[in-house]
């Protein structure tokens, strides 16, 4: 008997991400954006990744080293550059995975680490031809933006052009909900005016590569901040708050060519050259007391300065022989010059004396250095399994520095004054000139490891196991220094030994990974902070040098677990690690109450460490992958050592800080077609204990949660998008800076022409809450600082795609 059966619809859900290999691929096509997206707003939708306001990427908790286009370095690693302006729609996929370096490519086995990447793949129909952007929009309270970018490809070149200017300083989008935090609020107002181009050639089998950039940029940069200092001492606690106001701009001027060889041997070669001219000007306050007011400053002044630098490297890498034998070298120059010239004025009262003073100082700056290195390794397999590296490396330094510090009875350059001899602070002037030789001979050896991704797979993944390795720097320092009636030739000798040691193990199908690493590291003390010298140029602050000082030893441990075995995509990744300073230098502080002066001298600090450890955990919760969920945990222990004492104290008290900060950030999101619900919360607690008998136990809380939402109205093709965050903070010192506030943003975008044209209008802060806030807790004591921002403002975008593709064969 037939039966006739109902229509039935059969509807493949697209894959998100998968691994193919050791490589992790999102497919680009699996996410529905609103027309106008663009490639950062495709990548905070990608499964355990995390992107903060700095365009710095982390892929289950790993840092992303290089973010790239289509397998090749895009405008010198700026990240930025190609989030915010390469369309989401013109993307296939994008791939994550440990990179093979250049040189390892050109020998024919890996040479060194590989790094982190995450490559950017095109799709067809878009890797030859032209893709632009142009976008303008205006605002309420005068604000401002225009910019357009230009890419352009053919077989063997890549051209990129693009300009920006506006006074908005911000790159942060609606639905941003982890990124809307009054503490990565933009702590200035600035204004951006720039131009940048890029040509990329690569020829065929990619043999020969050149890259050539060039920018211009010119930044106005308007500042204005009030903090709220609180020094540590044994039976006092001197609180200071001041206020500063500043206006600076600066262009500079970038060129940068590099050149690439791979085939018959590895040879790298980049030139590179900057220059910048500058201007600024400043006004402050600051007040200092005790039980009472201390003393009282108002300064202001004015500076102007040029610098330039320029430098050519060049790496090369060839074989010897069979057996994965080679030698590779490293050559490069460099040459900095640095002028400034500055003008401040400094009217000072002091209440315990009653005393008052007004203070011109006028400072003429020059700093140039010229610097030179090289670098010989010989590379070789040992026996099975073990290779071994041989390498010495020769740097050369020579700096020469001058500070001439005038007295005149009025705010002007130094260019400005006629007579500067007479009008010259000889004790706080000086002339210096640094000589450095440093030879350092290194040894190392290491073995690798391989997996597959399964049994059948047709090939084997080879990567580093373990590493060892020795370096014996031997330094010759010496330095000619002339200020006021000290005219010394000081020397150091150094040689330290240095040694590193990291282990990994994947296992056989590559899902779990275990990194662990250690090192331990001696620097030099800086030589000219071994000078006994007196600097008391400016009221209220005297800077000391101190003979004693010793070198810097430190020692850092560190491991990383991740596990992408787990079904519903998910992947999980855990890590700690301990930086142990076993000697370091901090700037000791002594206070006289009865002048309100602080003195402060480089001091040789032990014992200070921090601990650190994270958890990082992504997966899908429904087996139709519209449900995500993701959190980023993170915990550091900061055991901080100082030193500070009252003036006619004999010695300096030591200064111990303890502070826990725990921090949890998670979300949970609901993904279907063009609807987008995200829910998210962030807690930051922060408890700091100290040594001394009077020090008051600090606790505070940093408290984040909200809603974002996201939907294009099919019928119209309309987009909404809106969010909303309450942002609490307890415990500060300051009452101003204990509060809550609500930030509430909407846009509203309406594509046009097919998609070729966007109009959107955004609305920033509707409820005037923002401001930005920063907190800082160490042995010297505690900082709250608070910067004007951005002033809410409603914007108008007109946002215009355009592509040129060549007609297929």
């Amino acid at each position: 008997m037939d039966k006739t059966l109902k229509e039935v619809v059969v509807k493949a859900t697209k894959v998100k991400m998968y691994y193919k290999g050791d490589t992790l691929i999102y497919n680009a096509d699996a996410f529905k954006l609103p027309d106008g997206s663009m490639l950062n707003d495709l990548i905070r939708q990608m499964l355990g990744v995390k992107m903060n306001a700095m365009g710095e990427i982390f892929v289950n908790g790993r840092k992303v080293d290089e973010l790239m286009l289509g397998s090749r370095s895009f405008f010198k690693g700026n990240r930025k550059v190609l989030l915010e302006n390469l369309p989401y729609y013109t993307v296939k996929d994008i791939k994550v995975y440990d990179r093979q370096s250049d040189m390892s490519k050109a020998l024919g086995y890996d040479v060194g680490a590989k790094s982190f990447v995450m490559d950017v793949n095109l799709k067809q129909e878009y890797q030859r031809g032209y893709i632009a952007n142009a976008e303008t929009a205006a605002g309420t309270n005068d604000r401002w933006l225009a910019r357009a970018f230009a890419l352009g490809f053919s077989d063997h070149y890549r051209f990129t052009l693009l300009g920006n200017v506006n006074n908005v300083n911000e790159s942060r989008h609606i639905g941003e909900s982890g990124n809307w935090t009054p503490a990565t609020m933009p702590k200035n107002m600035l204004t951006t005016r720039s131009v940048a181009g890029e040509i990329d050639y690569h020829s065929k089998g990619q043999k020969v590569k050149n890259n050539l950039t060039a920018s211009y940029t010119s930044t106005t940069d308007i500042s204005e901040w009030k903090s709220h200092y609180e020094q540590f001492l044994q039976g006092l606690t001197p609180t200071s708050l001041t206020e500063s106001f500043s206006q600076a701009s600066n262009r500079q001027w970038n060129a940068r060519n590099a050149f690439t060889l791979t085939k018959p041997f590895y040879l790298y070669a980049v030139a590179n050259f900057s220059y910048s001219k500058n201007h600024g000007a400043f006004n402050s306050m600051f007040d200092q007391w005790n039980d009472t007011l201390t003393a009282s400053q108002r300064n202001r002044g004015f500076n102007e300065g040029k610098a330039w630098n320029g430098s050519i490297e060049v790496q090369g890498a060839f074989n010897v022989g069979k057996n994965q034998k080679h030698i590779d070298f490293y050559v490069k120059a460099q040459h900095s010059e640095n002028e400034a010239e500055s003008a401040m004025r400094y009217s000072t009262r002091q209440y315990v004396n009653s005393q008052q003073s007004v203070q011109h100082n006028v400072n003429d700056i020059s700093n140039r250095t010229t610097w030179g290195a090289t670098h010989l390794n010989y590379f070789m397999k040992l026996f099975k399994g073990v290779d071994m590296q041989v390498g010495e490396s020769f740097n050369l330094m020579r700096s020469d520095a001058h500070d001439n510090l005038f007295h005149p009875d009025t705010l002007l350059l130094p260019s400005q004054i006629d007579a500067l001899t007479a009008i010259t602070d000889v004790n706080n002037s000086y002339d210096s000139r640094t000589n450095a030789v440093e030879n350092t001979v290194g040894l190392s050896f290491s073995g690798k490891g391989k997996y597959k991704l399964n049994p059948n797979a047709p090939f084997t993944i080879e990567y580093q196991r373990w590493n060892v390795g020795i370096s014996v720097p031997i330094r010759h320092e010496s330095l000619n220094y002339q200020r006021g009636r000290l005219d010394t030739l000081a020397r150091q000798n150094t040689l330290f030994v240095n040694t590193w040691a990291s282990f990994r193990h994947a296992s056989q199908d590559g899902k779990r990974d275990l990194r662990i690493h250690a090192s331990h590291m001696r620097n030099a003390a800086n030589l000219s902070d071994r000078i006994t010298y007196r600097d008391d140029s400016q009221p209220l602050v005297v800077k000391l040098g101190n003979p004693d000082l010793k070198s810097f030893v430190t020692s850092n441990f560190g491991i990383d677990y991740s596990n992408k075995a787990g079904r519903n995509q998910q992947q999980w990744h855990v890590g700690t690690s301990a930086n142990i300073y076993h000697r370091q230098t901090a700037q000791a502080a002594s206070y006289d109450p009865a002048s309100g002066i602080y003195t402060y001298q480089p001091m040789n600090v032990k014992g200070a460490y921090r601990l650190n450890a994270k958890f990082d955990f992504s997966r899908t919760i429904d087996k139709d992958c519209h449900w995500s969920w993701q959190t980023n945990a993170d915990a550091g222990y900061h055991h901080s050592v100082d030193h500070a004492m009252l003036t006619g104290m004999t010695a300096s008290e030591e200064n111990v800080v303890n502070t826990l900060a725990l921090h949890d950030g998670t979300y949970i999101q609901y993904n279907k077609g063009t609807l987008n619900i995200r829910a998210t919360g962030d807690i930051r607690w922060r408890h700091s204990k100290g040594k001394m008998y009077d020090f008051v136990t600090l606790n505070t809380t940093d408290l984040q949660y909200g809603l974002s939402a996201r939907y294009t109205i099919p019928a119209l093709n309309t987009t909404l998008s809106a969010d909303g965050n309450m942002f609490s903070r307890r415990g500060y010192g300051s009452s101003e800076l204990n509060t809550d506030h609500f930030v509430l943003n909407a846009s509203v975008s309406q594509p046009l022409f097919k998609g070729k044209l966007i109009a959107r209008i955004e609305a920033f802060d509707l409820l005037h809450q923002l401001s930005s806030t920063h907190y800082e807790v160490n042995a010297q004591g505690r900082t709250e600082t608070w910067y004007r921002s951005l002033p809410h403002y409603v914007m108008l975008h007109l946002v215009y795609h355009w592509n040129k593709n060549p007609k297929k064969k």
